[in-house]
């Protein structure tokens, strides 16, 4: 995946071995998810099925597909995995995807309080609400608004890692920062790329799922957001807490 993931989790009654057992297991199943959909590493399933050194696919990896093809609909092809460059290219969606994952390990472990920072995309334990604030696009010590998250909040965008997006109808990308808040993180990971690239068309479609809100903000500085997003504006204590950056 590419990317620092950290936890932040409350041990409540569990003892400091039970949590440290919870978090090896949870971290293990992060590599493990690395090793299978790595494109960078030639031996993993991705990349052997990309250059076709492998024909059938394991379950794990059908999981994914059907969960990009779910985020192809509902993003009316805006994300579309299918379209990468060198092939079948999961990556906007699997980030997230091995967070809540790793997430599901630690409630199972019996961690109730907690989440999980996945490179700025971060997923919260169930029954929890915890402020995310923004990066700004173009002011990377600030940020351009803060979040309240209770599943999962992802950014995407071409300030961080430059111009990696792709509009799989062959246009602009239409915005230099785009956030989706909802959950599950797999899904806010794969429409916040849609939402990058398809702008206000995505917005649009995001209006119509009750589970999702996002925002985004054009080469101009000028922000959009659905009518159900609610923003709060930065503060000095936020600023500490966690950022969702890309």
């Amino acid at each position: 995946m590419g990317t620092v993931v950290s936890f932040l989790v409350e041990p409540g009654h569990l003892s400091s071995e039970d949590v440290g057992r919870a978090l090896d297991e949870a971290v293990a199943e992060l590599h493990r998810i690395d090793d299978r959909f790595s494109t960078w590493k030639p031996e993993s399933e991705l990349s052997r099925l990309r250059a076709r050194e492998i024909d059938r696919s394991s379950k794990l990896m059908d999981e994914v597909y059907e969960l990009c093809a779910h985020a192809v609909d509902i993003s009316r092809g805006y994300f579309d995995p299918w379209k990468m460059p060198g092939g079948f290219d999961p990556t906007g969606l699997v980030k997230g995807w091995a967070a809540d994952r790793a997430l599901a390990i630690l409630a199972g472990r019996g961690i109730t309080s907690g989440l999980i920072n996945a490179g700025g995309d971060v997923c919260v334990l169930a029954g929890e609400s915890h402020d995310v604030g923004i990066r700004h696009p173009s002011t990377p010590d600030a940020l351009c608004a803060v979040v309240t998250v209770s599943s999962s909040v992802a950014t995407s965008g071409v300030y961080e890692r430059g111009d990696h997006l792709i509009n799989p109808y062959g246009g602009d990308v239409a915005a230099v920062s785009a956030t989706v808040v909802g959950g599950p993180l797999a899904l806010c990971d794969a429409l916040a790329t849609a939402l990058a690239v398809g702008g206000k068309e995505v917005l649009y479609l995001l209006e119509q799922v009750t589970e999702f809100e996002g925002f985004f903000i054009d080469a101009r500085g000028d922000m959009f957001a659905t009518s159900g997003m609610v923003l709060s504006a930065p503060s000095a204590a936020v600023e500490r807490a966690v950022t969702s950056t890309r």
